[in-house]
């Protein structure tokens, strides 16, 4: 048993090693110019479509995402933010059957809004209702509350050894929370103030990287066999490195395509 856990802490401290290069090499690349800001839009010209009318300005600044995603993400963080305040940030059950409804149908919600906001977009013509950029945050920041209290219990079940079996959200009020606090990103964004822009930006580049690196971390416990092995932040830290990687090298080959793609074969990317 010591000699197995020995070679997982070697085999663990390697590819963090080897991590690192990668996390300095992108954040060269992405910062070389413009520094942090000039990460944060390369992170958001690999997961948004960034059309400046579908996207938040604070005076002279952009948002590295559009409203949409901007809230998606955003969203995503407050209900991490939230499960970490309950106490519950390594829960792995579901929520209640009603509450599961109601996260599917904050998807749903999303998902018709996208829809018809890209027919606007291809159509050059409202479809069902003229889009708008609060409609965009608004359900984004509500599907970024449902992707965040459904994928925090499916990660929690195959990374750590002794999970919280208790749902990572319980109850109308904690839902009525999350709805509470996601309505004051939504303002904070809408309301344009300048002195909230980086705050705003440099958020939801993080909950867009957190995200992804999440997903890498799975993948690499799934590659390593390890699933249900963890018990500490340590072990948490040596998977999340590499899984920072992996989110580096995915968010890199993107750019990479989709700037070959555009220069190279006209491609437009009209996604809203």
């Amino acid at each position: 048993m010591e000699s197995t856990k020995r070679t997982r802490n070697k085999r663990r401290s390697l590819l963090g090693l080897a991590a690192l290069p990668i996390l300095l090499l992108a954040l060269w690349l992405g910062g070389r110019e413009e520094g942090l800001m000039g990460v944060a839009h390369y992170v958001g010209y690999a997961v948004c479509h960034q059309i400046t009318v579908r996207t938040y300005v604070f005076g002279d600044l952009v948002m590295p995402l559009c409203a949409r995603c901007s809230g998606q993400y955003l969203g995503v963080l407050v209900g991490f933010f939230l499960a970490w305040r309950w106490g519950r940030i390594r829960a792995m059950g579901l929520p209640p059957r009603w509450l599961i409804v109601v996260l599917v149908g904050f998807l749903a919600i999303w998902a018709f809004d996208g829809l018809n906001s890209y027919l606007y977009l291809i159509l050059g013509r409202p479809f069902l209702y003229q889009p708008h950029n609060i409609l965009r945050i608004s359900t984004g920041i509500l599907q970024g509350l449902a992707v965040s209290f459904l994928f925090l219990p499916f990660f929690n079940q195959a990374f750590w050894a002794e999970p919280d079996f208790r749902p990572v959200i319980q109850s109308g009020r904690e839902l009525a929370q999350a709805l509470g606090l996601g309505a004051v990103v939504v303002l904070a964004v809408v309301s344009g103030w300048p002195p909230l822009f980086y705050p705003l930006a440099f958020l939801s580049i993080a909950s867009t990287v957190l995200m992804l690196s999440l997903v890498g971390t799975l993948f690499v416990l799934l590659v390593l066999k390890e699933e249900n092995s963890n018990r500490t932040f340590g072990d948490f830290l040596s998977l999340f490195l590499p899984g920072m990687a992996f989110a580096a090298l995915l968010l890199l080959a993107i750019d990479l395509f989709r700037a070959y793609a555009e220069s190279n074969l006209g491609m437009v990317l009209p996604t809203g």
